[in-house]
């Protein structure tokens, strides 16, 4: 059964006519189509026939005007749809001067191929491009598509990643990571659609889930009482360049926060200094809106990007999370310890905590506690786990009892 991203044509049905508005493109995932014109009496001239793969309507999509021809089914067809929403959104993020010469090409290649003194059917229908080009368009299409039915679908599941207290080895808060699990696909690689979901519009649907649902999250597991634990846990929750740079993201944080009934302190928003120093003006409002509210930020990958003291000093960070790359040699290079050192000098000076990423051993938990981190997060203590497993850590009695095993890591 086809998808509202989909069409199917029986065999002769007529896809669209000469003059109809322009208002989708389409690929063809199978069948065979006949492009042609519509002559009085009701003869045709064809144009061209397209197989799977090829791309038709897109003239009108992109400059808004009617269907310059009519295309109908030569076979049963089955077609992917395309529509001016998906097409506005790319253009609008492209470069102006891009943007410009597409307008004047099709401009111009009308004016070709329905010209006086022109045959139709001798002109191009659409321009030509590599089948290496064609197909990773049309594959990052149909993943994108996948994308937005599993947001309605309710696909996405949130796992937690345990942040302990490197002093004595209890869990402090929790880090939210969104998962995919796709009925067709089955447990998809976070590498392999976060990226899609974050350069294209699904962030702001998905983001606000993450947002709604990690609240909802933490409001349960903050009910389980927790041995040698003192103070409320916290959830960390990811922020992306786009949602920095939406002020409607300060209402979702506002209405996760009541629905919740959490304490504002609890939520610690995470983003990364490349994405923050890519919105630092709109960033800096969203931030002290959230400051005022009382929930705290965490500066994420920190020593990987800008690491600019000025703009420390200019916004509400309360935590830094210390990259990996950092923490890895901590055992074995001297000048990771001394950069790490004064790193933690830096954060304590200006009110700052510390959350060391990636621990994978006992020797490098103990390293960082003694260089003054707080806190520590890594495979060491436990990969990303589902709510239940959360929960179930929360009741474990103190220490932790380290085990030094193989880790799956795609989780």
């Amino acid at each position: 059964m086809a998808d509202k991203h989909q069409k199917v044509l029986a065999e002769g049905e007529w896809l669209f006519r000469e003059g109809d508005p322009g208002d989708t493109a389409f690929v063809i995932e199978n069948g065979l189509l006949e492009i042609c014109r519509e002559k009085e009496g009701g003869e045709r001239e064809r144009i061209a026939q397209l197989g799977p793969g090829d791309l038709l309507g897109e003239m009108s999509l992109i400059d808004q005007l009617p269907r310059s021809a009519s295309a109908f089914a030569r076979l049963p067809t089955r077609l992917r749809v395309l529509t001016r929403s998906h097409f506005d959104e790319k253009l609008a993020d492209a470069d102006p001067l891009l943007r410009l010469l597409l307008k004047m090409i099709l401009e111009r290649y009308r004016v070709a191929a329905g010209g006086k003194g022109k045959s139709r059917a001798k002109a191009k229908v659409r321009p030509e491009a590599s089948s290496e080009d064609r197909s990773a368009v049309i594959a990052r299409i149909e993943l994108e598509q996948e994308l937005e039915l599993a947001l309605e679908r309710q696909e996405f599941v949130l796992y937690f990643q345990p942040i302990v207290h490197l002093s004595n080895f209890t869990i402090a808060g929790f880090e939210s990571l969104v998962r995919w699990v796709s009925p067709s696909r089955g447990f998809v690689p976070p590498g392999d659609f976060i990226p899609v979901v974050e350069q294209s519009h699904l962030i702001h649907g998905v983001g606000d889930w993450i947002m709604r649902k990690g609240c909802e999250v933490l409001g349960r597991l903050d009910a389980v009482q927790s041995p040698g634990r003192t103070d409320p846990i916290f959830m960390n929750v990811n922020l992306s360049g786009k949602q920095l740079a939406t002020p409607a993201i300060f209402g979702v944080i506002q209405d996760s926060i009541a629905s919740s009934r959490i304490n504002p302190s609890q939520l610690k928003l995470e983003i990364t200094e490349s994405l923050l120093m890519n919105n630092l003006d709109s960033a800096t409002e969203l931030l002290d809106k959230c400051r005022a509210l009382g929930v705290r930020i965490a500066l994420d990958d920190f020593g990987t990007g800008y690491s600019s003291l000025g703009y420390l000093r200019r916004l509400p960070v309360h935590t830094l999370k210390v990259d990996r790359s950092f923490v890895a040699p901590v055992l074995e290079d001297a000048g990771s310890g001394k950069i790490l050192r004064a790193i933690s000098a830096l954060a304590h000076s200006l009110g700052m905590n510390l959350v060391a990423e990636g621990i994978e051993t006992q020797e490098q938990a103990v390293a960082l506690s003694a260089l003054g981190f707080e806190y520590g997060q890594g495979f060491l203590f436990s990969k990303a786990v589902p709510e239940e497993k959360a929960r179930d850590m929360l009741g474990l009695e103190w220490p932790w009892t380290f085990e030094r095993r193989r880790i799956d890591r795609r989780a």
